[in-house]
């Protein structure tokens, strides 16, 4: 049976930890995940098309944005399979994010799980994966690192050190290993290599070979991180480590084209996804709403936009604590 109810992981917040969002927000509606996981495939077949039919530079510009926002856009539903949101049955979901989400990106379901559980028990600790790998443990930094290091992400430079870090072992001691039978591994690579496969397979039977080379895999090492790492940064760069995760976290409060763009699915909603972990991100808005009605949510930890997320985190520490509503 799906899980319906949750504690929130307030520490000694005691109001936050007396609230209880209601047990049906946490029930799953499966036709919701798969609607917006088809939706983005959809949208990444329409930007090729375009890119296909009317073949010009901005068209090309604006199509790679696109695409990478909706890579961005299945990581984030890789990210809801390994908390088993999509589907209620534990096959199946992983299933479809290793198939649909993280093997197109040519990541691995299980690996990201496991890194991410050791996140959501201790963000921003000294062992935090996600602090390690996305580099926001030393926040806030000056503006010109800041600039820096968005460069190195849009120029591919980030990708290919990231690479070379993991292979190195840098992150052997943080990352937890996840345990793989031979078989899991081979579904693994098949997911990996049928996905793209059957996608350059359309795009060479229509004509357009070239442009899995240059509207996928070239987003995927640019534009991709670069939109990875401002997320990554909304969510934690600069705070905290402690057991009430609403401190450790940030939201963005509202969507707009900012969250279209670096948080969709409602991953923006960070600190509501660290209270309430099993709940799915087409509940997030809701029981934001909630919380924020009771006054529960801290207000230095809310923005309204990435642009003022990024300025607080690219000055002094004092900097950091602005709150820019």
């Amino acid at each position: 049976m799906p899980q319906t109810t949750q504690s929130s992981r307030a520490g000694a917040n005691a109001a936050l930890s007396g609230f209880a969002p209601h047990p049906e927000l946490f029930v799953l509606t499966p036709w919701r995940a798969l609607v917006a996981l088809a939706a983005d495939w959809a949208l990444i077949a329409v930007c090729l098309a375009l890119a296909a039919r009317w073949p010009h530079p901005l068209t090309y510009v604006a199509v790679a944005v696109v695409i990478a926002r909706t890579q961005l856009a299945l990581a984030v539903m890789m990210h809801e399979s390994a908390h088993g949101t999509l589907l209620p049955n534990r096959r199946l979901n992983d299933a479809l994010g290793q198939a649909w989400a993280a093997g197109p990106l040519f990541l691995s379901l299980a690996s990201y799980r496991a890194g991410h559980i050791k996140h959501h028990l201790a963000p921003m600790q000294a062992d935090d994966p996600v602090a390690a790998v996305f580099g926001i443990a030393d926040y806030p930094v000056s503006r010109m690192r800041l600039v820096a290091r968005l460069l190195a992400d849009g120029c591919g430079v980030s990708y290919f050190v990231g690479a070379w870090r993991v292979v190195r072992g840098d992150f052997r001691e943080i990352l937890p290993k996840a345990s793989k039978s031979r078989v899991y591994l081979a579904w693994e690579l098949v997911s990996i290599l049928a996905t793209n496969g059957l996608l350059f397979a359309v795009l060479a039977l229509c004509g357009h070979a070239w442009l899995y080379a240059g509207l996928w895999l070239l987003p995927a090492i640019t534009l991709l991180p670069l939109m990875g790492r401002i997320r990554a940064i909304l969510e934690h760069a600069g705070l905290p480590a402690g057991d009430d995760q609403s401190l450790n976290a940030r939201t963005i409060v509202a969507p707009s084209w900012q969250t279209f763009l670096f948080g969709p699915h409602g991953i923006h909603y960070h600190i509501e996804h660290h209270l309430y972990v099993r709940m799915p991100f087409y509940r997030l808005g809701k029981v934001h709403a909630q919380l924020s009605a009771a006054q529960l949510l801290p207000c230095g930890n809310l923005f309204t936009s990435y642009l003022d997320v990024l300025r607080a985190v690219s000055g002094s520490a004092k900097d950091a604590a602005v709150v820019r509503r």
